[in-house]
């Protein structure tokens, strides 16, 4: 075992990880505490970002968010089994949702990459692979994965061990997800 001490590294703010620096320091835990200054982020030119695009982004990743807990409620549950089935019949009203707020643009920021459709990406292929097919009933869905997963610089990651193809998407401590599936 490693003997080097933990590091909790966060800006020189109590921020989120004040309560986590109160916690370490009332149990005399043995850490580095590495604070950073927060400099200036650089300048992005944002033209092409309109306030439909930013708008769907926060909904779309907001949404994801969600769906991915609701996803862990299930599967780092000692009930999965009891759980799966209910999870399972309300995955096609869940994917939906995503198929309606795409219609039929290329990506959730219209015709512009976010970052949702990174998370969207990320979800609905996990989701596909919890239940085979779910996402083939949504032909604009099936058409946004083939896209998304043929961008050259994402497909090289997609498809290296690197991106985990086949998981696991969950830590060894889930009931189900925590081992590759291949």
């Amino acid at each position: 075992m490693s003997t080097e001490k933990p590091v909790l590294g966060y800006w020189k703010m109590r921020g989120l990880a004040h309560p986590i620096r109160m916690l370490l320091h009332y149990k005399e835990a043995d850490f580095v505490n590495k604070m950073y200054e927060q400099g200036d982020a650089p300048e992005y030119n944002k033209d092409s970002c309109t306030v439909k695009s930013k708008i769907r982004n926060d909904m779309i990743y907001s949404l994801t968010v969600f769906d991915l807990y609701r996803f862990f409620d299930v599967t780092y549950s000692d009930q999965f089994e009891t759980l799966k089935t209910p999870f399972l019949e309300s995955l096609e009203s869940r994917v939906e949702k995503y198929s309606k707020y795409l219609a039929q643009d290329e990506f959730f920021g219209d015709s512009e990459l976010v970052y949702a459709d990174f998370c969207a990406y990320s979800l609905l292929d996990v989701f596909n692979q919890f239940k085979p097919g779910c996402v083939d009933s949504f032909s604009n869905l099936k058409a946004y994965m083939s896209r998304m997963s043929s961008l050259p610089t994402l497909k090289s990651f997609l498809n290296s061990e690197e991106g985990m193809k086949y998981g696991p998407f969950n830590s060894k401590y889930a009931t189900y997800g925590g081992k590759s599936l291949q």
